[in-house]
């Protein structure tokens, strides 16, 4: 016989997560979805695996309903493939699907760093920079999780401080879906590449160069699509995806 529901009280926000999915009305829907939502961007649970929903029901110490809505509110994000008859599982992208939602992705940067650069003020532009001084801390320990964590947190800080609400939601969905660390990217070997990318623009935003700083984040961009597309080539001639 299923339990009830229990509220659990550990569950910590992720800066690849919309807190969407934190604020929902169902509370304990909504933590399930992101905890597994987390799971699923930082590489942890891989394209293809299954999600048993018993297994999920124990690990929450809830009911298999709870786990079912937040299963269905993750496919919707494009998380989660939940097939007729079949358990539920991570979904797939292809590299075809890829290529056409990074060129999406790189436009909307593109608009993001525009409106930065136009509303950042001289406080934000500071702030801007402390967290650019952690990452060249951490490129150089080559403490990969704690780069990631904090290349995530720039970004997510040009994101909320451009000005325009619904870009940022539309922004931040997007990322949960597409991050590197999702998809197989490889950053441990270009974390000097990276760090560059992201001093020049900063260097951009300081000079409120707005079309140098549209040119970098969208070659940035594209770049995360690259080492995507070799992580997931090699993969594939290796048997690790279908």
């Amino acid at each position: 016989m299923e339990h009830e529901p229990q509220i659990q009280p550990n569950f910590v926000a992720d800066t690849h997560v919309p807190l969407e999915l934190y604020e929902r009305q169902d509370l304990l829907v909504g933590q399930i979805a992101a905890e597994v939502a987390r799971d699923i961007t930082e590489g942890r649970l891989l394209p293809g695996a299954d999600l048993n929903s018993v297994e999920l029901a124990s690990r929450f110490n809830t009911s298999r309903t709870p786990i079912r809505e937040a299963l269905m509110l993750l496919e919707k994000e494009g998380l989660v493939e939940i097939l007729p008859r079949r358990r539920p599982r991570v979904a797939h992208i292809s590299l075809a699907e890829i290529a056409e939602l990074y060129d999406i992705r790189a436009v909307l940067n593109g608009f993001m760093i525009r409106k930065f650069i136009e509303n950042a003020s001289g406080e934000d532009l500071d702030e801007m920079d402390a967290i650019l001084a952690k990452l060249r801390t951490e490129a150089a320990r080559r403490d990969v999780p704690s780069f990631l964590a904090t290349r995530t947190a720039l970004h997510n800080f040009w994101v909320d401080r451009c000005g325009n609400s619904s870009l940022q939601r539309l922004l931040r969905s997007w990322k949960m879906r597409m991050s590197v660390t999702r998809l197989g990217g490889d950053v441990s070997r270009e974390f000097d590449r990276i760090l560059l990318d992201n001093e020049r623009l900063a260097i951009a935003c300081r000079e409120h160069d707005s079309a140098l700083g549209v040119a970098l984040i969208t070659s940035m961009t594209h770049f995360g699509e690259h080492m995507i597309r070799q992580q997931q080539t090699a993969r594939r001639e290796t048997g690790m995806m279908p």
